[in-house]
């Protein structure tokens, strides 16, 4: 009888303990899909804005993510700008596709709230990911070498300051 008692009250913690991680592991599941919706809507952003607008913001910093992640956590700085908002620098802090890393210099397109320029949402579905980024790079650095111009030099233009 007593092997019984202690068999039921052993499986009983068992189970017990199972629907604990399953309730903290579905909660976390939980907690990071509203971090990447939140993240990736600029859409719902927007209508939580006073005023927005669209706009730019140039990257000046961001840190790597690990080779294997999918999405990664990471704080972003830059600038935005857009009409009639004065450039400011700002930060943003959240869960970003690997795919469509910002790097340095990139110019992104977001809205941006006119009444508040450091609330600001990225439109992520207007970036190309980077394998196609860097794949269009490569092809125009290809193009110019075929016509035998240094691909470092951008074709000169009529507007162009390269011209003289």
């Amino acid at each position: 009888m007593q092997v019984d008692s202690l068999v039921s009250s052993i499986m009983f913690s068992a189970f017990l303990s199972m629907a604990v991680f399953m309730a903290v592991a579905v909660g976390v599941v939980i907690v990071v899909m509203r971090m990447v919706a939140r993240n990736n809507n600029a859409a719902g952003a927007a209508e939580r804005m006073r005023q927005p607008v669209s706009g730019t913001l140039l990257v000046t910093g961001i840190s790597m993510p690990t080779e294997s992640a999918i999405y990664h956590s990471a704080r972003l700085t830059g600038v935005v700008s857009a009409d009639g908002i004065p450039a400011t620098a700002v930060t943003q802090s959240g869960l970003f596709r690997t795919s469509k890393w910002p790097r340095p210099g990139q110019s992104l397109p977001v809205i941006v709230d006119r009444a508040n320029p450091s609330s600001f949402a990225i439109e992520w579905d207007k970036i190309e990911d980077n394998a196609s980024s860097a794949l269009g790079q490569a092809e125009a650095i290809a193009a110019a070498m075929r016509q035998g111009r240094d691909p470092t030099t951008p074709p000169a233009t009529p507007e162009s300051d390269y011209n003289s």
